[in-house]
């Protein structure tokens, strides 16, 4: 009797496993639909009539219906199908702007209630053209199939361009704004940028350039003076490379060098010597000459510094008076404590205070002193600090018993996916030569720490007149 129990239970064993198995083959076979439920796209050409090539200075029509399917969201919903018209328009490589530009809106215009016919499932607003110069790489979309009026402008400003030197022209009407067109993504050769910025500005079309060595971009109008200043400093001695986003970044001249090499100082006197700036903005420009290998000069274009600025207050407030005789802060005077922290899309903001404890006003005329330390309480390694602004200075504040200064810090956000030593407090010395003070930087319901780490760079300001705390 127990070997026929015995035997039974191997019995109910066994089934159950089976049952199991085929359960898992059974969910397996579920995820695999699903993760097999990937987007998948067909394209077959449209058959267009010959219309088209009524049109002057029209090369080759090429037009392609696309359908792209997308699987339903939750197990279970249907896939649907999202359709759309690809437009590949040849022009004749001789055309003159204006020409381009007529042929290019003619021949959309012709376009646009053929393929409505043709493919009436296709979105007019997901589908696109582009008009092609093959022999100097002209290339201008369209996102959707209007406005008519800015692809003739952009064929237009294209060929402009290339008959002032470009070598390639590539540029979206998707990206046209009311106060804007789009820009421009130009190559020329280094001879042929200040020209080619010239006539961009006078079309009014923000470019950016690349000849060589010399790369200057901006999403306003390009100066043609910033644009030679780059293409000199690209020719420069052991120069591989000189850039500029205009308008806010400095110029910066990377030379093949070390620390300490004489080609950095050479490169460097060089632009505080330039003579041809500034240009149409008329503001000083930064530059930086920094070494592959290490080493790095500052100064600015021909010597051309901004005036002086001060840090503006924080908020609205009134004014505080300005006492000429208030006594300077002294730091049993200040209760310095940490301000919270804000973060925007790829850059970090935190605040410093220190309130005036004493009976009286007392004035503060610095920028403090921070240090960052991690958890172990070791400082940060390699932390760039910099003035806020470039030309800003402290400014005499003259704080009102009980109230507040407070100083900003800026830097870039930086990765903490491998979990490495965040900044937890702060040293802070708030006025020259006085004593540190170590502070937290976790605020109730917030963040705990800053992401400054190792080889941070952080801009900080002046104490300001802060706002009521």
């Amino acid at each position: 009797m127990a070997m026929r129990g015995s035997s039974r239970r191997r019995e109910l064993v066994v089934g159950i496993v089976i049952v199991g198995i085929l359960l898992l083959v059974a969910i397996g076979c579920v995820i695999a639909v699903v993760l097999d439920r990937d987007d998948e796209t067909e394209s077959a050409s449209l058959e267009l009539s010959d219309e088209w090539r009524s049109v002057a200075g029209v090369r080759d029509v090429v037009a392609v219906e696309e359908s792209l399917r997308i699987p339903g969201e939750d197990f279970g919903e249907q896939d649907r199908w999202e359709h759309s018209v690809r437009i590949e328009v040849t022009l004749e490589d001789d055309l003159t702007g204006p020409e381009a530009a007529e042929a290019g809106t003619e021949v959309l215009g012709l376009l646009t209630p053929e393929i409505a016919l043709k493919a009436p499932e296709a979105a007019a607003d997901r589908s696109r053209a582009s008009f092609i110069v093959s022999s100097t790489g002209i290339q201008v979309g369209s996102g959707g199939l209007v406005p008519l009026d800015a692809v003739g402008d952009a064929l237009a400003d294209a060929v402009a361009l290339r008959d002032a030197g470009a070598t390639s022209v590539s540029l979206s009407v998707s990206e046209e704004r009311s106060d804007r067109p789009a820009k421009a993504d130009v190559r020329a050769t280094k001879d042929a940028l200040v020209a080619v910025a010239t006539v961009a500005r006078t079309s009014r079309r923000p470019v950016d350039l690349l000849g060589g060595e010399a790369w200057y971009r901006s999403n306003e109008l390009p100066d043609p003076v910033e644009v030679g200043l780059v293409a000199a400093a690209s020719e420069r001695p052991s120069v591989t490379s000189a850039q500029l986003s205009a308008p806010f970044d400095p110029l910066i001249v990377l030379v093949e060098a070390a620390e300490g090499d004489r080609v950095i100082a050479d490169v460097s006197r060089w632009l505080a010597a330039y003579d041809a700036y500034p240009g149409a903005s008329g503001k000083p420009l930064a530059f930086s000459v920094e070494g592959t290998r290490g080493g790095k000069a500052e100064g600015w274009v021909g010597g051309v510094t901004p005036p002086q600025t001060t840090m503006t207050p924080f908020g609205s407030g009134d004014p505080w008076p300005a006492d000429p005789g208030a006594p300077s802060c002294r730091m049993e005077d200040l209760e310095v404590t940490f301000g919270g922290q804000d973060a925007a899309a790829g850059s970090r903001q935190a605040w410093l205070r220190a309130r005036n404890t004493s009976g009286g006003a007392c004035a503060i005329e610095s920028v403090p002193a921070v240090e960052f330390l991690n958890a172990d309480g070791a400082a940060q390694a390699g932390v760039s600090v910099e003035p806020y602004e470039p030309s800003m200075v402290p400014a005499r504040v003259v704080v009102p018993a009980g109230e507040s200064v407070m100083a900003a810090l800026d830097w870039q956000a930086m990765s903490t996916a491998n979990d490495p030593d965040v900044t937890t407090e702060l040293r802070v010395v708030a006025i020259p030569g006085g004593p540190a003070v170590t502070l937290g930087v976790g605020v109730p319901g917030g963040p705990s720490d800053l992401d400054i780490l190792d080889g941070a760079e952080v801009r900080i300001s002046p104490w300001a007149q802060g706002t009521a705390h």
